[in-house]
């Protein structure tokens, strides 16, 4: 029989970090592995500083302080970071695409017709200062652009004057233009700004729209209004920690780049569930799109009937208010439904797939998947589960 090997998570449990767990597990049982798992007692956390001469095999640890970097240096048994609190660690990492998040909200947003934006978020914290980079740089292509608010991060337990911060924060966003699209660096954060919108009678979504960072059901789903965020790809990064550890431990190397994980979707609530458009006309013709594209036969024709407006007027409405044709958003919408439902109903054969998300069949939503994102949907479908 073959020894079990100890593995020790030195990351918090709870939220996002479940399904990272369940990736963990998934790879081990895909190659018959025999580990055992080391974590914390009575907390919910364990640090690398918990761990120093720990005689295990392996660990997959959360590096967020210099103070850990410096311990993972040392370590004598292998470690695969899955944080990206820091911009460089001297050890091996695998983290999510920080940068492709940020893409992802402000796409999101200026699709629903915003043109102020804002970002909430850390300060001295890279994964942070990559997905306002993201954020920022699909808003400039544009001719947008951001106003931001930094907080200190709290790994380091100095939580401050929490009263204080959640004033300045309220009173920052009054002085904002409405309405107002804003993405925060966590779920946590974008509840923290909801509290303080709810405390200053500022609406949501009608004057701020908020899009939080983690899909953390806890948190966007249990709260009113309901929070939208952009879901992370939590099992394949866990899968792909777990591949890394596993041939670290076998003494071998890490062949080519670690390219970051990919975001999934954004999963929408109703703390964005608005249109930012003046023209009563066109957030009825987009109220009407939303709710007939998952239609084959669905049309922009159609579109133009319930809006008792022409063609060009539409086109037009659309160029200046969302930046694109009505064609293009409703395919954007249409490719967004299809990839969610790819993940979402993995048995689901790729033809149904297609006729869900308004697609006349199988062969033209890959067509299109193939355009777009340079892979199959059911290619797309295998690697948002596993390498």
């Amino acid at each position: 029989m073959t020894q079990p090997q100890d593995i020790a998570l030195a990351f918090p449990r709870g939220g996002h970090l479940e399904l990272l767990i369940e990736g963990v597990l998934s790879y081990v049982s895909e190659k018959q592995l025999s580990w055992c798992y080391i974590t914390a007692l009575e907390s919910h956390g364990m640090s690398i500083l918990d761990l120093v001469n720990w005689p295990g095999d392996g660990i997959l640890a959360a590096i967020n302080t210099e103070e850990e970097a410096a311990c993972a240096k040392a370590s004598k048994v292998p470690v695969v970071n899955i944080s990206s609190a820091l911009p460089h660690l001297p050890v091996t990492s695998c983290i999510i695409d920080n940068h492709a998040m940020g893409v992802l909200a402000a796409d999101h947003l200026i699709s629903k017709g915003f043109r102020s934006f804002a970002y909430c978020g850390l300060k001295d914290v890279e994964y942070s200062r990559q997905r306002q980079a993201g954020f920022e740089e699909k808003l400039n292509s544009v001719d947008f652009h951001s106003q931001e608010f930094l907080s200190h991060p709290t790994y380091f337990h100095q939580t401050g004057d929490w009263i204080t911060q959640n004033h300045e924060l309220a009173k920052w966003l009054d002085e904002l233009p409405k309405p107002l699209g804003l993405f925060a660096v966590s779920d946590y954060r974008a509840r923290q700004v909801l509290d303080a919108c709810l405390n200053s009678g500022l609406r949501v979504p009608e004057e701020v729209a908020i899009l939080g960072t983690g899909n953390e059901d806890l948190v966007c789903g249990h709260v009113r209004p309901t929070l939208t965020s952009v879901a992370r790809n939590n099992f394949l990064q866990g899968y792909r920690s777990a591949e890394i550890l596993d041939h670290l431990m076998q003494g071998l190397e890490v062949q080519g780049e670690l390219l970051p994980i990919p975001p999934l979707e954004i999963v929408e609530r109703d703390s964005t569930r608005t249109f930012a458009v003046s023209d009563s006309r066109l957030r009825d013709a987009l109220e009407y799109m939303h709710e007939h594209l998952h239609q084959p036969l669905f049309s922009i024709d159609d579109i133009t009937r319930q809006a008792s407006v022409s063609r060009r007027w539409l086109e037009y409405a659309f160029r200046d208010a969302l930046g694109e044709t009505p064609y293009q958003y409703l395919r954007r919408q249409r490719l967004a439904r299809a990839k969610r439902l790819l993940v979402e109903e993995p048995k689901t054969k790729i033809y149904k797939i297609a006729q869900s998300s308004g697609f006349s069949s199988a062969k033209q939503l890959a067509m299109t998947f193939q355009q777009d994102f340079g892979m199959s949907p059911r290619e797309y479908r295998r690697v948002s589960k596993s390498s």
